[in-house]
């Protein structure tokens, strides 16, 4: 045989949040183009299949003109006459037994697929009612195969999908978007299994996941994401989704072992669109190309052309002008000095935008300008975001947010001039918990209660479908329980030693 009939091509992506920005003018297509121009690159690549790491939707229940726009593109590029060369060999109903539909769509006599796709879901295209979201939906159609779905998420098993060309051999796992506590918890206690062949070293093993890929809280135990010592280390390649930042180059990663091959790589493919104006979106987009011989790969990258530009800057007033020569106002006057910084920064920006810009790029690009304000620039109100945005009409794509604000007062940074972690930074219920139970205040803290208990109350509500009555009642008993316990130690204690506040 040829090599290439022993080589399974995979193009590789994630993230395209199909839907993104509908409504909003001149993003509204954004997201259509990005996956258009990924489905594009799959046809001329000639790959075996397409491989998604999440999110194909933006929304979890998306709109009626995004799933037909989706399922447009999806007929236009996946159904044909061309050959499958990949062949399927476990068990369709095992690896498919959380789906309706339980066959790989183009083992479907009923349709002509020429280009499969296989995707886990993220956390966009959550569960919206009764364990459906809209990849069910493009699955049972025949358009995606939708695979790492589970419905219980205290009892995980990943069966793999097995696929053979000639020599070369696959073994997909998925885990769909799982939240991260819960997920890091369930492979702690055991109940994560994989289901590994027999030959599992003759097989190209890939895990994809969709998870926060470094911690994102400093208060939880978990730290809220998925680390990598938990993943079996028989796994070839990771591709990890739901991190927006491109990575498209494959990372190793030891386990630790000391063995410098006891480990697996890491490719982080990004978002097709950019969802939000941040430092992370600035990188150029990719898709990539994994080539597979045994258990070899090779990756070819391959840039996203049409996709606009996203750029960030912060201005720091103190480092431009440290001294400004301003009195105390508390209104703003006309031609002040902040706003002239802004606007040549700005500028430049537009600038900088104009000569790297591609030739497939839409003219328009997304900007955002932090202006900080710190030392004696806070003497004055900062300026009207909108206001300044206004003058940057047909000039970016989101003039009304093209600056934002951010003050530094002393008591934000500690002596070495590091902005504090506030409690504004907390950005979940566990992490408020958290906060309000460790607080010496007794009037105000929670010091009483047990953390433990009451984030399980949390954990246990938020999966029920109850009725808000029920779930107070089941607030009061959780509460009602831990002072009964209280009670009996307190009981037990000398009244002597006790300090009684009133």
């Amino acid at each position: 045989m040829s090599d290439f009939q022993n080589t399974i091509r995979i193009l590789i992506a994630s993230d395209i949040h199909a839907g993104y920005g509908e409504g909003k003018k001149i993003i509204d297509e954004d997201s259509f183009i990005g996956l258009e121009e990924t489905l594009k690159h799959a046809t001329e690549q000639d790959v075996d299949f397409i491989l998604l790491g999440g999110d194909l939707f933006h929304e979890s229940v998306p709109s009626r003109y995004t799933e037909h726009k989706v399922i447009s593109l999806l007929r236009k590029y996946c159904l044909s006459d061309r050959e499958i060369a990949i062949e399927m060999i476990s068990d369709p109903q095992e690896v498919f037994e959380n789906n309706h539909f339980k066959l790989v769509n183009y083992e479907d006599p009923n349709i002509n697929v020429g280009m499969p796709i296989f995707s886990i879901h993220g956390n966009h295209d959550d569960f919206s009612g009764k364990g459906l979201m809209a990849l069910d939906i493009l699955h049972d159609a025949g358009l995606v195969n939708l695979f790492g779905k589970f419905n219980n998420v205290d009892n995980i098993v990943v069966k793999p999908i097995l696929l053979r060309k000639g020599d070369a051999k696959v073994a997909l796992y998925g885990i769909g978007s799982q939240r991260d506590d819960r997920l890091q918890r369930a492979f702690h206690a055991g109940k994560v299994k994989f289901c590994f062949p027999e030959d599992v070293d003759d097989w190209f093993n890939i895990l994809v996941v969709h998870q926060n890929r470094p911690p994102r809280s400093l208060t939880r135990t978990t730290g809220s994401f998925l680390p990598l010592s938990v993943l079996p280390s028989q796994m070839n390649l990771i591709i990890w989704g739901h991190e927006h930042k491109c990575e498209i180059e494959p990372q190793f990663f030891p386990k630790g072992t000391g063995n410098e091959k006891d480990g697996f790589f890491i490719i982080q493919p990004g978002s097709t669109v950019a969802t939000s104006i941040c430092a992370d979106e600035t990188s150029a987009k990719h898709v990539s190309v994994l080539e597979i011989k045994g258990v070899t790969f090779k990756t070819q990258p391959i840039p996203l052309q049409q996709t606009r530009q996203i750029i960030v800057e912060d201005l720091d007033l103190a480092k431009v002008n440290p001294k400004p020569r301003i009195v105390k106002l508390k209104a703003r006057t006309k031609d002040m000095e902040d706003e002239r910084l802004i606007h040549e920064k700005l500028q430049e920006m537009l600038e900088n935008a104009k000569q790297y810009r591609g030739a497939q790029q839409p003219n328009l690009p997304r900007m955002r300008l932090r202006v900080i304000y710190s030392g004696d620039w806070l003497k004055i109100p900062p300026v009207n975001c909108r206001v300044i945005g206004h003058k940057y009409d047909g000039k970016v794509a989101n003039p009304s947010d093209i600056v934002s604000v951010k003050t530094i007062r002393p008591d934000d940074v500690d002596e070495k001039g590091v902005r504090k972690v506030t409690a504004s930074d907390g950005t979940t219920v566990h992490d408020l918990l958290k906060q309000s139970f460790t607080d010496n205040d007794i009037e105000s803290g929670l010091g009483v209660l047990s953390l433990s208990k009451m984030q399980h109350y949390v954990d246990v509500s938020t999966k029920l479908d109850e009725s808000k009555k029920k779930k107070l009642e089941m607030l009061d008993n959780t509460i009602n329980e831990q002072i009964a316990e209280y009670k009996a130690k307190i009981s037990k204690v000398s009244l002597r030693s006790v300090c009684f506040l009133s």
